[in-house]
C-alpha cells in the first residue's frame, strides 16, 4: 500500500497526466471544431486515440487526465451540464475497456510489428471499445434533449465512427510514430520526403477545391491509396501511421471547408462517407505495413536459423571427433578395469581363503602367539564378558598397554574408544555375519589419538555358540592425516583456481576489453570520416563495428562468468541475481531466486563457494534435467547456511543414486565431486534427492565465528577499495 502511494507521488506521474491532459483537450478542442456536425458529434474524435495511447503506455492510472480534460471540453460548450458527465465517463471508460481487451486477449506490443497486434488494435479499441463512448455520449445528448431522438440511428454511428478513426489514427501515430526517426537513415530521408510531398499535393488537389470535383469523381479519392501502401512498405507502421494522419488531416479540413468529392449530401451522410474513407486508408496501410514488417522479420530469422545450422553442423562434427576419441579412452579403460578386476578378486580369494583359515585356528591361537607377536598389527580376543583372552606384542607397541594392565583395566578404560556407529549394532552385525570391519579411533598409554583398521572375526566354540571374537587393528593415523593433507590440498586448489579465474577475468577486463574498446572506437571515428568510401566498403565497416561490439560483450560476460566482480564489491545477494539474469535469458529457464535476509555478508571463500554451487546446479539443470523452472532458496539460522536447488526434470538415473556406499551417494562427473571439496572444505555436507518429478539438491554449510569475522573485514576492504562502500560500476 504504502509503496503503490509513493508511485502516485513522483512528479513523473503527474507530469505523465498533465500531458496526457493537455493532449486530450487540445485534441477535443480540434475534433469539436469541424463545423458540417452539430451537438457535440464529431467525425473524428482524437482524443479517444490519444487516451488509448496513454493508457498503453503509462497505465491505467491516467483515467483522472482522460475523464478531466473530456469534460472540459464539453463543459465549454452549450451542452446542459449533466450530459458533459455522461460523455467523460463513456470516454473515460472506453480507453480502459480497450486497452484490456486488447491485452486480454491479444500480448498487445505497442510497436505494431506483429499483424496481430494491428488488429486486436482494430477489432478491439476501435470498433468494440468505442461503442462505450458512443453509447453514452449520443444517449446523454438525446435524453438532454440536444438532438431529437429521431436522429439517434444516424448520429450513433457518426460519434461512434469519429471514436474509432481517432483510435485508428492517433494511437498508432502515438506508439509508432517515434520509429520513423530510427528506421530513415541517410538517403531513405530525400525518400521520405518526396513521398510526404507527393501525398499533401494528392490530397490538397482532391480535398482543397483545385480540381472541381463532381459526386461523381467519388472514386479519385483512392488516388491517394498508392501512396499509403509506398509508405507502409518502405517504412513500415511508422510511415504508415505518418502518411494516414496527413490524409485524414487534409480530408476532414478539406470537406470542413466545402471543398472534395464528399460534400455532395447532407451533412451526416457526408462525414459518414468521409469516415469510411480514412477508416479504409488507416486500416489497409496498418495492415499492410504489419505484414511487410512481419515478413521481413521473418527472412531475418530464416537468415538466423541458417547460420545456426552452420554452426550446429561445426559442433556435430566437432561432438563426433570427441565421441570417436572418448571410445578409444573407454576401450583402454576397459581394458585396465578388466585387469584391475581380476587382481581384486583374487585379492577378495585370498583375504576369504584368510579368513576362513583364521576361524580354523582360533583354538589353536595361544599355541601360535608368538608367530602372532611378530605381526605389526595388534591382535586380540575378546570374549563375549568383554575380559581379554589374548593380547599381542603388536597391541604393546601400538597402544603402550601391556597384557596384564589390558586384561585387569579393560579395554573400555584403557583405550576409550570411539565407535563409527552404537557398539550394540556392531555386535548384531558381527552375530548375524559372522564379522565386521570399521574404523576406530582409540587413546594409547601416551594420551595420543590414533585411527585404526579394524577387523572383527566371531568366535565359535566346537558347538557354534559364540564366545568372543578376534580383533586385529592395523594403525592407519598417517594414511588419515595424509587424506587430511590430500583434502586440504584439494581445497587450496579450488582457491588457487578460483584466484586464478579472478586473474584472467581481470586481465580480459583490462587488458583485452580495453583494446577492444580503443578498437571499436577507432572503427567509429573511420566510419565518421570515410564518407568517400563507396557503399560496400561502408557497409563492411559497418558490419566491423557491430562484430566488435559483439566480441566486447561476449568477452565481457565470459570475464563475469569467471568470477564475478560483484561477488566481492556487494555480495552474494547481487552477484546471483546478476547470475540469474544472465542464465534466463541464455537458457530460458525460469529461475526463481529466495535468498533470506538475515544470510548478509559472509566470508569471501564461504560466498565464493556458494556461487560455484549453484553456478554448478544450475548448469546440471540446463544440461541433464529438461526442466523449464528452477527454484533457488538460501537460508541462515544462527548455526548453518542451507543452500536448496530444486527443478521439475527427469531425475537423476537410479544407479548413480545408490552406487558406493555410506549416507552420501557416489556423484559422477567432475562437476559434482568439485561442489563436494567446496562443501566439505567448509565442513558441510551435501544431500541429493532425486525423481521422476524432479531433483532437489541440499546442501548445509556451518557459520562459525571465524566466517563472521572474515566477512566483516572482507566488507571493509570491499568499502576501502571502491573509495566509498557503494556498488562500483562495471564497464
Amino acid at each position: 500500500m504504502q509503496a503503490s502511494r509513493q508511485q502516485f507521488l513522483r512528479p513523473q506521474y503527474f507530469s505523465r497526466l498533465a500531458v496526457t491532459f493537455v493532449l486530450c483537450f487540445i485534441g477535443g478542442k480540434v475534433g469539436l471544431s469541424v463545423p458540417f456536425t452539430s451537438g457535440n458529434v464529431s467525425p473524428i474524435w482524437p482524443p479517444a486515440g490519444i487516451a488509448l495511447a496513454a493508457v498503453l503506455l503509462w497505465g491505467y492510472r491516467m483515467w483522472p487526465s482522460i475523464a478531466l480534460a473530456s469534460f472540459l471540453v464539453n463543459f465549454l460548450t452549450p451542452i446542459p451540464r449533466w450530459p458533459t458527465l455522461a460523455i467523460a465517463c463513456g470516454s473515460t471508460s472506453s480507453a480502459l475497456v480497450g486497452a484490456y481487451l486488447l491485452r486480454r486477449f491479444t500480448e498487445f506490443k505497442p510497436s505494431l510489428v506483429r499483424l496481430r497486434d494491428v488488429l486486436g488494435l482494430v477489432t478491439l479499441p476501435a470498433f468494440v471499445g468505442t461503442t462505450l463512448a458512443a453509447s453514452a455520449g449520443v444517449t446523454s445528448l438525446f435524453l438532454a434533449g440536444v438532438q431529437p431522438w429521431s436522429n439517434f440511428g444516424s448520429a450513433w454511428p457518426v460519434w461512434w465512427l469519429g471514436d474509432a478513426i481517432g483510435v485508428l489514427i492517433i494511437a498508432p501515430l502515438l506508439l509508432a510514430g517515434g520509429q520513423l526517426g530510427k528506421s530513415v537513415t541517410g538517403f531513405r530521408w530525400i525518400e521520405l520526403l518526396t513521398l510526404s510531398i507527393g501525398l499533401v499535393v494528392t490530397c490538397l488537389a482532391i480535398f482543397g477545391g483545385r480540381m472541381g470535383l463532381a459526386i461523381r469523381d467519388d472514386v479519385l479519392a483512392f488516388v491517394i491509396f498508392p501512396f499509403v501502401i509506398w509508405a507502409a512498405i518502405r517504412f513500415g507502421i511508422a510511415g504508415s501511421t505518418v502518411a494516414s494522419f496527413l490524409t485524414a488531416a487534409i480530408a476532414v479540413w478539406g470537406t470542413a471547408q466545402g471543398h472534395g468529392p464528399f460534400i455532395e449530401r447532407n451533412a451526416l451522410h457526408n462525414a459518414a462517407l468521409l469516415q469510411f474513407f480514412i477508416a479504409v486508408t488507416s486500416i489497409t496501410g496498418l495492415i499492410l505495413a504489419a505484414v511487410v514488417t512481419e515478413r521481413r522479420h521473418i527472412g531475418e530469422a530464416f537468415r538466423d536459423k541458417e547460420r545456426a545450422l552452420t554452426a550446429l553442423k561445426q559442433a556435430q562434427y566437432s561432438l563426433q571427433e570427441a565421441h570417436d576419441y572418448l571410445e578409444t579412452r573407454i576401450g583402454e579403460r576397459t581394458a585396465e578395469l578388466a585387469e584391475s578386476n581380476l587382481a581384486l578378486q583374487a585379492e577378495i580369494n585370498e583375504r576369504i581363503q584368510t579368513q576362513e583359515a583364521l576361524e580354523r585356528q582360533t583354538l589353536k591361537l595361544k599355541e601360535q602367539s608368538d608367530l602372532l607377536d611378530l605381526a605389526t598389527d595388534a591382535i586380540l580376543i575378546r570374549s563375549l564378558d568383554g575380559t581379554i583372552s589374548y593380547w599381542n606384542k603388536g597391541a604393546e607397541r601400538l597402544y603402550g598397554w601391556t597384557k596384564q594392565e589390558a586384561v585387569t583395566q579393560g579395554l573400555g578404560k584403557l583405550l576409550q574408544t570411539k565407535f563409527p556407529v552404537p557398539f550394540e549394532e556392531i555386535k548384531l552385525t558381527l552375530f548375524h555375519e559372522g564379522s565386521w570391519e570399521g574404523e576406530l579411533v582409540h587413546k594409547t598409554r601416551n594420551g595420543r589419538r590414533i585411527t585404526v583398521a579394524s577387523r572383527w572375526t566371531l568366535w565359535r566354540d566346537q558347538n557354534g555358540t559364540p564366545v568372543g571374537w578376534l580383533q586385529i587393528n592395523t594403525d592407519i593415523t598417517d594414511r588419515k592425516r595424509a587424506e587430511e593433507d590430500l583434502r586440504e590440498l584439494s581445497g587450496r586448489l579450488l582457491s588457487l583456481q578460483d584466484e586464478e579465474r579472478r586473474r584472467i577475468a581481470r586481465e580480459l577486463h583490462d587488458g583485452t576489453g580495453q583494446n577492444l574498446v580503443a578498437l571499436q572506437m577507432n572503427l567509429a571515428l573511420i566510419q565518421q570520416r570515410a564518407k568517400e568510401l563507396d557503399s560496400n566498403a561502408s557497409q563492411m565497416l559497418s558490419q566491423c563495428i557491430r562484430l566488435t561490439e559483439q566480441v566486447l560483450e561476449e568477452m565481457r560476460t565470459v570475464s563475469y562468468l569467471l568470477h564475478p566482480p560483484l561477488l566481492d564489491e556487494v555480495g552474494l545477494d547481487f552477484a546471483l541475481q546478476w547470475y540469474l539474469d544472465g542464465f534466463k535469458a541464455r537458457s530460458k529457464i525460469n529461475v526463481d531466486l529466495n535468498l533470506s535476509p538475515q544470510v548478509g555478508r559472509l566470508s569471501r571463500d564461504f560466498e565464493m563457494a556458494v556461487f560455484r554451487i549453484v553456478q554448478e546446479c544450475l548448469t546440471n539443470i540446463h544440461r541433464h534435467s529438461g526442466s523449464s523452472i528452477a527454484k533457488i532458496q538460501i537460508a541462515r539460522d544462527a548455526n548453518q547456511v542451507t543452500l536448496t536447488v530444486a527443478d521439475q526434470g527427469r531425475g537423476m538415473p537410479s544407479e548413480i543414486l545408490t552406487a558406493g556406499t555410506g549416507k552420501m551417494p557416489v556423484m559422477l562427473g567432475v562437476g559434482i565431486r568439485g561442489m563436494r571439496e567446496r562443501i566439505t572444505q567448509l565442513g558441510g555436507y551435501m544431500r541429493i534427492h532425486s525423481s521422476d518429478s524432479g531433483t532437489v539438491v541440499e546442501v548445509v554449510l556451518p557459520v562459525v565465528e571465524k566466517e563472521i569475522l572474515n566477512a566483516t573485514q572482507h566488507a571493509a576492504d570491499v568499502g576501502i577499495a571502491s573509495g566509498t562502500g557503494k556498488k562500483p560500476r562495471h564497464d
